[in-house]
């Protein structure tokens, strides 16, 4: 949402205390090292290719093993593009070639004009850089700033943001004598260290602007010491920004030098740094180029007002984490502004930031800058149009940096996944079972109903490790989703072949960055359906993961709640579905999630529980919560109207659990059954005494004869109803300390439904076969 901010920021300096550097994330890589060459110059040959370059055409150049840059061991290139003297208004698209060209440009530029950016890109096939043109013809130059490694191995150093500080303004005198750059080789030296950048730093993300150009030209930005290691700024008639790397000498001094016709004034700001250590600071992580904003599509299709914001989430899209993003690369387009100006990013819920990310003029198409960024609440930042016109914004995502995250450990004995689907039109589903074994793997099996024996086990899914249960949902296009959480707290999934029912590919990270293990549910939206996954972090926001026929999923907030653990879903009714939970403090929370994402407040119902709480539909759309107190015992609230609950949490008889429950609607009784692990290592059950009488029959151990075969369960029960397709049941799975994969089937001895007595009540066990020893 846009929103109006009082008076433009006026530029100035501000001191900010240097901030530590972190252990580089888990030795990973992603150090940067300076390197300057030219790897295309399309007005001389170099890299192949003489010419102008027509509209709509893609030139390729190779980029590794040339002019320092190595052959090996390259994750990705800082690079600066110039468009020079196309004769069209014109974007370029730098990507790895054999990639798919992303929508998201590089640099704009307008007829006549020579304009360079700076892009962060990964080499593709061969090691080679693809260039598209899109309109008009234009010469191409593509120099290399430097390049970030695959591993952390001697080579380079990491980086560490910092707020958008200004060091360097010849209008006021910050940092250097006061007045403009001489034309035509006027120079000045600047030092870049001593504040924000410590003493010792390898080289600077910096953000140049050059204004009261009365021509075109370009400014070089160089360490005092190594004149051959200049990075260059192209320059327009007025002012002209561009985000970019330079490498710093031992004492931190950089030379900047005028190489226009005219006299300009120069302003540098700092955006973070790089330490001269692999073993500090954050690495750099790749994706795809991708467009997280463009204000002309989303919404309302309006510009960014004078002085309005637009809040952008970098965190939890694209498969990135939520926590431990250190810094963001974006790409920053300005659009059609109908006046001068200059846009600002911060972290959000942070200071903004006076330095500008990038300058615009009235009437420009389109102009781009490279902005780094540290990220804030919820990975979100904070864009600015600092002017007194409006202007269209486009927000491209080039990379991150990555700071460490604790990984989690593997929990042994965690919950199993049970889930039989809606049939796939006439065709009875398989039972589907999951569970994340006591190293870590996660493994899927089905069956079919009524034969326990028929187990097929999936290899378990590479060399990844997980914590906690994995979740289990039909999809809407009826196969299944096997959800987890990675030691690395990001939630991986997989998705049912559905071209061979039953087969799942290897789980791919969707990011998330979460406390505890995911849950998925199907929501019908709009006449359609959207997958949805919840999972919970370590400040207690639930987060949403909407997965939806022509939108982006990506993990969104639904607020700081309080949370912890694992969310509960169960159907509401046609319109939403229940979420359920336990607090940090112990009490259960309930809201309602609506098809389109919306959530209604939370409702405190109390108590003071451990573990998961457990909750079943009833008829109605009414809702029953059970859960474990602190104090072993299982307790119950229902639903009585809509929204309004039963006052106290009514003890379920006298026995004590030692885990969580689980519970169900019997499909042919219609009566609540619950079922939990007991201090004696077996499980125990226990019925309502009629259809929601929420009066309750004797608790009773499920094992006919625990003395001479005792189950001693390790797990808690996981349940679901099943349909052999003449006849509904439910089964109860877990896993024994031996290892067994263990169920029991609930069996009538009569048809006598409501009237049954729970001598008439039975369970009969199984052991199903285990996966095989990989």
């Amino acid at each position: 949402m846009l929103t109006a901010l009082l008076a433009l920021l006026v530029s100035g300096i501000t001191t900010i205390a240097v901030q530590p550097a972190h252990a580089d994330a888990a030795g990973k890589g992603g150090d940067f090292v300076p390197v300057n060459t030219v790897l295309l110059d399309t007005r001389n040959g170099t890299g192949g290719v003489t010419g102008a370059r027509p509209a709509a055409s893609t030139t390729t150049v190779t980029a590794l093993g040339v002019g320092g840059v190595p052959a090996t061991g390259v994750r990705a290139l800082l690079v600066d593009v110039t468009a020079i003297n196309p004769t069209g208004h014109t974007h370029l698209t730098v990507f790895p070639n054999g990639a798919t060209r992303p929508a998201a440009s590089s640099v704009n530029a307008s007829p006549g004009e020579v304009l360079s950016n700076s892009v962060v890109v990964a080499p593709g096939t061969g090691g080679k850089l693809d260039i598209y043109n899109h309109s008009g013809s234009t010469h191409i130059k593509l120099d290399v700033q430097g390049y970030f490694t695959t591993s952390t191995n001697g080579t380079g150093g990491a980086f560490v943001p910092v707020d958008h500080t200004r060091l360097v303004d010849t209008r006021t005198g910050v940092g250097t004598s006061t007045g403009p750059l001489a034309a035509n080789g006027g120079s000045r030296t600047v030092t870049l260290t001593g504040g924000v950048v410590p003493a010792g730093a390898s080289a600077a993300m910096i953000d140049v602007v050059v204004t009261g150009a009365t021509g075109l030209g370009f400014l070089t930005v160089a360490p005092a010491t190594q004149a051959s290691a200049a990075n260059a700024i192209d320059y327009q008639v007025g002012i002209t920004s561009m985000g970019m790397s330079v490498k710093l000498p031992a004492d931190g001094k950089v030379v900047l030098t005028n190489r226009g016709s005219g006299t300009v004034h120069v302003l540098v700001s700092v955006q973070g740094y790089f330490t001269a250590t692999p073993t500090t600071g954050a690495g750099l992580r790749t994706l795809a180029a991708n467009r997280l904003l463009d204000t002309r599509t989303v919404g309302a299709k309006t510009p960014l007002a004078a002085g309005a914001t637009v809040d952008v989430a970098i965190g939890g899209t694209n498969g990135l984490p939520t926590r431990g993003i250190a810094g963001a690369v974006l790409n920053l387009t300005a659009v059609s502004p109908t006046a001068t100006g200059h846009l600002t990013v911060w972290p959000l819920d942070a200071t903004p930031t006076v330095p500008s990310a990038g300058n615009f003029s009235a009437g420009q198409v389109a102009r781009s800058s490279l902005a780094v960024t540290k990220v804030g609440t919820e990975g979100k930042i904070r864009v600015k149009n600092n002017s007194s016109g409006t202007v269209h914004l486009l927000v491209d995502l080039q990379g991150w940096f990555a700071d460490p995250v604790q990984e989690l450990t593997p929990v042994p004995f965690t919950r199993m996944a049970v889930l039989q689907g809606d049939p796939d039109g006439s065709q009875l589903r398989k039972i589907t079972l999951a569970f994340t074994n006591n190293a870590g793997g996660v493994q899927v099996g089905t069956m079919d109903p009524g034969n326990y024996s028929s187990v097929v086990w999936a290899p378990v899914f590479g060399q990844e490790a997980y914590v906690g249960p994995p979740s289990l949902h039909q999809r809407a296009d009826k196969g299944i989703q096997v959800a987890a959480q990675n030691v690395d707290t990001d939630i991986w999934s997989t998705n049912e072949n559905t071209e061979v029912d039953y087969t799942w590919p290897a789980p791919s990270s969707l990011g998330g960055s979460m406390a505890g293990p995911p849950t998925g549910v199907r929501v019908t939206y709009n006449g359609s359906e959207a997958d949805v996954l919840f999972a919970i972090d370590l400040d207690g926001r639930l987060w949403h993961y909407r997965q939806q026929t022509g939108t982006l999923p990506a993990w969104v907030s639904l607020g700081d709640a309080d949370l912890a653990g694992e969310i509960t879903v169960v159907e509401a009714d046609d319109a939403a579905v229940r979420l359920v939970a336990r607090t940090t403090t112990g009490t259960v929370k309930t809201a309602l999630y609506f098809p389109d994402g919306a959530l209604s407040g939370w409702t405190d119902l109390g108590g003071d529980i451990t573990g998961t709480p457990a909750a079943v539909s009833l008829l109605g759309h009414r809702t029953r919560i059970v859960v474990r107190e602190s104090d072993g015992s299982i307790r119950t609230k229902v639903e009585v109207s809509s929204g309004s609950w039963s006052t106290e949490w009514e003890r379920i008889g006298d026995f004590t659990a030692a885990g969580a429950p689980a519970v169900i609607l019997d499909p042919v009784l219609t009566r609540v059954a619950v079922v939990a692990r007991g201090y004696d290592n077996e499980l125990h059950q226990v019925f309502e005494t009629a259809t929601g009488s929420n009066t309750w029959g004797q608790w009773s151990v499920l094992n006919p004869d625990p003395v001479s075969y005792p189950e001693n369960v390790a797990t808690d029960p996981a349940v679901a109803v099943v349909s052999t397709g003449t006849e509904q049941s439910f089964i109860i799975v877990f896993r024994n300390q031996n290892g067994a994969f263990r169920a029991y089937e609930r069996r009538l001895s009569s048809t006598g439904g409501q009237g049954l007595t729970s001598a008439q009540i039975s369970y009969a066990g199984h052991t199903m076969p285990a996966p095989p020893a990989n």
